[in-house]
């Protein structure tokens, strides 16, 4: 993609993606587990991989207060079958992850791609090789 194409792509992805509402830290590790849920999960499943996975000490009125949240902000959506309550997903982990790197380019290197991998290749961060293989 010619840094001409790259302007464009992220003018017409950046507005949508960049819409969506920030998260908190917390935020995050609720919905980084929620992600990693194999299913629509519940409130204790949320609250076991929280717990167990990023080492938290979360009552369920914690987890649940911040899924609630994630709800208000339209990544979850709370659904009711029965007396059961499950949380659907609305904003894919891709999105986010691509949401913050636009956001860290925008910010940073001024939409400048180019300079973003110059910058980490010349801290180390990618290797010359590296990038050659991304671009076979």
């Amino acid at each position: 993609m010619d840094p001409e194409q790259f302007q464009k792509f992220m003018a017409e992805m950046g507005a949508q993606i960049m819409a969506l509402a920030k998260l908190t830290e917390s935020e995050e590790v609720v919905m980084k587990s929620v992600w990693d849920s194999e299913k629509e999960p519940v409130l204790s499943d949320v609250v076991e991989r929280v717990n167990s996975i990023y080492e938290k000490n979360w009552k369920p009125q914690t987890v649940s207060t911040f899924l609630a949240k994630l709800v208000q902000k339209r990544y979850l959506e709370l659904q009711r079958e029965g007396k059961i309550y499950s949380y659907k997903i609305l904003v894919s982990e891709t999105d986010y992850k691509r949401k913050l790197y636009l956001q860290h380019v925008h910010f940073w290197y001024h939409n400048d791609m180019k300079e973003f991998v110059m910058s980490m290749i010349e801290n180390g961060d990618l290797s010359r090789e590296a990038l050659d293989k991304l671009t076979d």
